[in-house]
């Protein structure tokens, strides 16, 4: 029996995602890839220029986003665009400014990878629009997919649909594929690819996965990966008779959006089942923009109506569930005097401005102090530019036994309690992973935490 090869698997792949999204390749004139210089994205952006008709005109984006140190990040890009020309593929180059990843981290509340997504997309939807690209390719594959659905489960996320095939204009060829199948596939064709090196660090909950579960489980639970498979088909298939029901009860319950918040009647919700009501507040969710993931168990308890009744209102994550008078409103949440998150990098000695605090900073590479309020620190083994900035979702912070703890914790048991968006922290930049050298808690009479190398 003949194996398919790997670009009659891409082709295939690519048939299928454009097929759920309505469009045969014929009616294509255009199509782009998204590729950031690893495996996955120049594999496919090989094979695409390799099996596409001519009639099909193939153009690329490389997005910069400047979390790593510029050595590494922007010469993934300088790779990317090498390799376009190359092969003759149009490339357009995005740099996002060094710092914005993480600013629009701590002003959304989000963590580092979530910031850096959304503005690549917004890079994405803005290569299409200008370069006249119908569907972008990106290059997520079956190993992907499986660390998706394990993240969720450790999560306790509900939907266990995985990574779709296709959502509006982006479309996945590659989500039937698996690495191995990738890596043989550039081995054979001798075409070089970039590395990650933060692929190999575990601060992230996909790395850890894909670093130490997903080899434990191939070591000792043969058929894992199918039982996933099964398991994700069958939530995609549930997901998709329940989506149907949830139309219905949006009309019955007088849905109504507006610009950050949402309303309807709370009396016809609290009739329906408990799968049905959850997904009504995760659409509210969705639409009010929640500024991190809402915990289960803050969704299941509005799905009681006399803890509703009871409570009347309460929030979680950016988001306030608001029940009066029969009507529910879910919203964004208003921000309070006490939450000020700030942001600034420094990239050499002088005198700064972040929320209530203005600050002089002096000394060198390795060895930098900082001033406020008559209040000074200083920091071994600190680097310019250097960020200092509020808290934000998923730090974490060094022991001294080089084990991590979450910054949350520390501040909770300073007892900091509304100040905890005030008190600075000081993070090394060019790298993403939590690099934070401290916590300066003795500007507000707290302690401090100093990492010390």
């Amino acid at each position: 029996m003949n194996m398919k090869s790997f670009e009659e698997k891409v082709l295939e792949g690519l048939i299928y995602s454009l097929s759920d999204s309505k469009v045969s390749l014929d009616d294509c004139n255009s199509i782009g890839v998204a590729v950031s210089g690893g495996a996955d994205s120049i594999s496919l952006l090989c094979a695409l220029n390799n099996i596409l008709p001519k009639s099909i005109t193939l153009k690329a984006v490389t997005v910069n986003h400047n979390i790593r140190a510029p050595e590494e990040t922007a010469g993934d890009a300088d790779y990317v665009e090498t390799l376009c020309k190359s092969l003759n593929v149009p490339c357009v180059r995005y740099e996002i400014e060094r710092g914005l990843v993480e600013k629009k981290s701590v002003e959304d509340k989000n963590g580092i990878e979530d910031s850096a997504r959304r503005l690549r997309y917004e890079k994405f939807r803005h290569f299409m629009e200008n370069e006249k690209v119908e569907f972008l390719c990106l290059a997520h594959n079956k190993n992907d997919q499986e660390e998706t659905i394990l993240m969720r489960i450790l999560q306790g996320s509900g939907d266990l649909g995985g990574i779709p095939v296709s959502r509006g204009k982006f479309i996945r060829p590659l989500i039937s594929i698996y690495r191995f199948e990738i890596e043989n596939y550039l081995s054979e064709k001798n075409i070089s690819y970039r590395t990650d090196s933060t692929n190999l660090e575990n601060e992230m909950l996909r790395n850890r996965i894909r670093n130490i579960l997903v080899p434990v489980l191939d070591q000792h639970f043969n058929g894992w990966k199918k039982a996933v498979e099964h398991l994700s088909e069958k939530s995609r298939r549930d997901n998709e008779a329940l989506d149907g029901f949830l139309k219905e009860a949006l009309v019955e319950i007088d849905y109504e959006e507006k610009e950050s918040s949402v309303t309807f009647n709370g009396d016809v919700y609290f009739s329906f089942d408990n799968a049905i009501k959850d997904r009504i507040l995760m659409e509210a969710v969705k639409h009010a923009g929640a500024s991190e993931r809402i915990p289960q168990s803050f969704l299941s308890r509005w799905t009681e109506k006399k803890y509703a009744e009871f409570k009347k209102t309460e929030g979680s994550s950016g988001i306030q569930f608001t029940l009066e008078k029969g009507l529910f409103t879910v919203e964004k949440k208003k921000q309070v005097a006490t939450e000020e998150g700030f942001f600034a990098i420094i990239e050499k000695p002088g005198t700064f401005s972040a929320g209530n605090c203005t600050f002089e900073v002096s000394g060198e590479n390795h060895k930098v102090t900082i001033r406020c309020n008559e209040k000074e620190i200083q920091v071994s083994g600190l680097e310019f530019p250097f960020a200092f900035r509020s808290r934000q979702p998923g730090d974490e912070v060094k022991n001294s036994d080089g084990s991590m703890r979450s910054l949350s914790k520390i501040l909770d048991g300073w007892k900091v309690s509304d100040l905890k968006d005030r008190i600075p922290v000081i993070q090394k930049v060019g790298s993403p992973l939590q690099d934070i050298k401290c916590i300066w808690g003795s500007l507000y009479g707290f302690s401090d935490w100093i990492v010390v190398e």
